[in-house]
């Protein structure tokens, strides 16, 4: 047990639970409505192949990332007056913050619990395609709100349902972050025991074997 294993336990499965939402509402006929549990499930997989790489020391990048989180809670309390009425809150927010910057110190991989930026350093080229699209789901966008209206120069349709319901194969595109995630704590694991099954699911489905690679400046394990 390390720090990195605990960690990329949550980490996958968040991963698990995102799916299992996106196939329920597949079944439920609203695949429209997954694309938020879909990104999620995607980002998820791509942070847990970051925390194969990093190590122990994500622990103390995740902590930096609460201490930031707490700084603006704490602020969002002060700016509105209810500071005293959180009193208990506010003050477990504060001390969060002195223990943190008393004892970690800042890291330059901070950066890297911003998804854009661990994409862009391991190459995942593909995966940030989908994560895009994904986001104009997510997102108020004008794709988001034309999915429920079509112009087609003779008459203009309106829909109380997306008119294009299975934006992507929800089935496929589970099993395929889902392998990513298993292939990823995979490697964490006391004799990598999902090796042979994995292997099976990647040739028949034709999707890889091999982690992708950081390609990013610096050394993710270098203190």
């Amino acid at each position: 047990m390390n720090r990195a294993a605990v960690i990329g336990w949550g980490l996958f499965f968040n991963v698990a639970h995102q799916i299992r939402a996106v196939l329920t509402l597949h079944q439920a006929g609203a695949c429209g409505a997954a694309s938020p549990n879909r990104r999620s499930a995607l980002e998820y997989a791509i942070t847990l192949r970051w925390c194969v790489d990093q190590g122990d020391r994500m622990g103390d990048i995740y902590n930096r990332k609460l201490r930031g989180d707490q700084i603006q809670l704490a602020k969002a309390l002060k700016a509105d007056g209810t500071k005293d009425r959180y009193k208990d809150a506010y003050e477990v927010m504060v001390q969060t913050v002195k223990t943190v910057n008393e004892t970690i110190a800042a890291d330059p991989n901070e950066k890297l619990v911003k998804i854009d930026n661990l994409v862009k350093g391991y190459g995942l080229t593909k995966e940030w395609s989908f994560y895009t699209v994904e986001s104009r789901f997510t997102h108020p966008t004008p794709t988001g709100v034309q999915m429920f209206f079509k112009d087609d120069g003779e008459d203009f349709h309106v829909s109380q349902a997306p008119l294009h319901e299975e934006m992507v194969a929800c089935q496929l595109y589970c099993l395929w972050i889902l392998h990513m995630a298993m292939l990823a704590f995979n490697e964490v694991l006391t004799g990598k025991p999902w090796t042979t099954e994995l292997e099976q699911v990647a040739k028949e489905y034709g999707f890889g074997t091999t982690l992708p690679q950081w390609q990013g400046p610096g050394d993710l394990h270098a203190q």
